[in-house]
């Protein structure tokens, strides 16, 4: 039966479905991607963003050491007077003096106190940027489909995880069956034995063969056990749930059937994996269009509106403002030609990085799917060996029973049974493995199921 994880709580059936949907759900990787997912929209919206108008209110307080004022003469201001008046003042010495002096008279007119205050709202809503928010627009749409393209990549790398850590168990709880079962015979053949030596049939060295076979299968079988706990802990901690014993109810089984190398070679360009290569190369692309757009002008719609003011006359300074705004940066230093030759350095490298994922996925496809093809081969090629093992076995049992082999000979049998025994279930692990593994490099781990829905 298999092993309980928490004292003697019953195990807990799981088929591989099962698994894969509870890993869907509650895997602490597939959480964080989904929060990636989020981040990346969030990021979507701040581009966008640059194609709204930006409203903002501000207020200030300032103080003057010196008042701001206009200064004059009274000869200024009432020029026309005085020289309607000269004649008359000519003819009368005393009187000209007298308006000569009024004329050069210094008149200060206050025009903004010492201590001002406003509070106003501002306006810029930019209509030309040179094609930096077509590239933002964008880049927002790329940022998107690459976090989705991430989500699926982290999807299926987790899917294949707990694909293999479920069959690892199952292959565990297998093993453990094989190790109880060598024990068991190990021991009925202990028990035969000191019968036999009892009546005189055989030597103490015989019984002492059988019962280091005992012992060493008892050893054996306790590792198996270990194992078994160990690997149910990983595949509770992928599925995102506190250690219990689990049963897997999905076997190790030869899939119904097996798609050619071509099927994964068509499928490998539209992989997760692939597509995210390929956004993350259209983003670098689009942000070297931005940064060349920086040599051109950015125009923008500008206004002012005055909420509340102090000490602001609004004859002299009016409450709304509006009109268009231009900026042209014609030199910065080179720092415009330096950000295009680094988004020229990222474009090539995200080219190259793409190309050689490509090449590396290929190969990684060729070699999986050799194992697969391989360890499928070599699986049917036991059959024979397997049938050949348990005769084997069974004969020599009951040649030692009528004194016709001796416990050496009943041991290394029993010992060749586990070794195929387990070398089956090992053959049958890399198969369902490797195909778990082809189907994640494409990028369709969630199709895994179907492969066994009639196991």
């Amino acid at each position: 039966a298999p092993l309980c994880l928490l004292g003697q709580t019953p195990p807990t059936p799981l088929s591989l479905e099962d698994a894969l949907g509870m890993a869907r759900e509650q895997n602490l990787s597939l959480a964080i991607a989904r929060e990636g997912i989020a981040t990346a929209k969030a990021e979507s919206h701040e581009l966008n963003s640059l194609w709204f108008p930006s409203l903002s209110i501000s207020g200030e307080y300032t103080h003057s050491l010196t008042e701001i004022a206009a200064v004059t003469t009274v000869g200024e201001i009432g020029s026309e007077l005085l020289g309607n008046l000269a004649p008359i003042a000519s003819a009368v010495p005393a009187i000209e003096a007298i308006l000569e002096d009024i004329g050069k008279s210094q008149l200060r007119l206050p025009i903004v106190p010492r201590n001002t205050a406003e509070v106003g709202a501002e306006l810029m809503w930019v209509v030309f940027s040179g094609g930096r928010r077509v590239a933002a627009t964008h880049i927002a749409d790329q940022v998107q489909a690459l976090a989705h393209e991430q989500y699926c990549a982290t999807e299926n790398g987790v899917l294949t995880a707990v694909a293999e850590a479920y069959w690892g168990l199952a292959l565990s709880e297998q093993l453990t069956e094989v190790r109880r079962s060598a024990h068991w015979l190990n021991g009925e053949h202990l028990r035969q034995a000191r019968r036999l030596e009892e009546e005189g049939m055989i030597t103490q060295a015989e019984r002492l063969v059988a019962e280091v076979a005992y012992k060493q299968s008892s050893t054996l079988l306790h590792a198996a056990e270990r194992d078994q706990r160990v690997t149910c802990k990983a595949l509770a901690t992928l599925l995102g749930v506190d250690s219990i014993a689990i049963s897997p109810t999905t076997p190790l089984a030869i899939p119904q059937t097996i798609p050619s190398r071509e099927y994964f070679t068509e499928q490998l360009s539209s992989s997760p994996t692939m597509m995210a290569l390929r956004s993350g190369e259209e983003i670098t692309a689009l942000t070297l269009s931005a940064e060349r757009s920086r040599y051109l002008p950015t125009i923008a719609l500008v206004g002012h509106q005055q909420l509340w003011s102090s000490g602001l006359d609004k004859n002299i300074f009016p409450r709304t403002i509006v009109g268009v705004g231009l900026s042209w940066t014609l030199f910065d230093g080179l720092s415009r030609e330096g950000a295009i030759a680094r988004s020229q350095s990222a474009l090539r490298t995200a080219q190259t990085s793409r190309e050689k994922s490509l090449r590396e996925l290929q190969t990684a496809i060729d070699k999986y799917y050799a194992i697969l093809t391989n360890a499928l081969s070599e699986y049917r090629a036991q059959q024979t060996t397997l049938a050949l093992a348990q005769e084997l076995h069974r004969v020599q049992l009951r040649a030692f029973a009528e004194g016709m082999a001796t416990s050496s000979d009943v041991v290394d049998a029993a010992q060749r049974l586990s070794e195929v025994r387990l070398s089956h279930l090992a053959l049958l692990y890399t198969v369902d493995t490797s195909l778990a593994t082809l189907l994640m490099l494409v990028g369709k781990a969630d199709s895994l199921t179907t492969y066994f829905t009639q196991q």
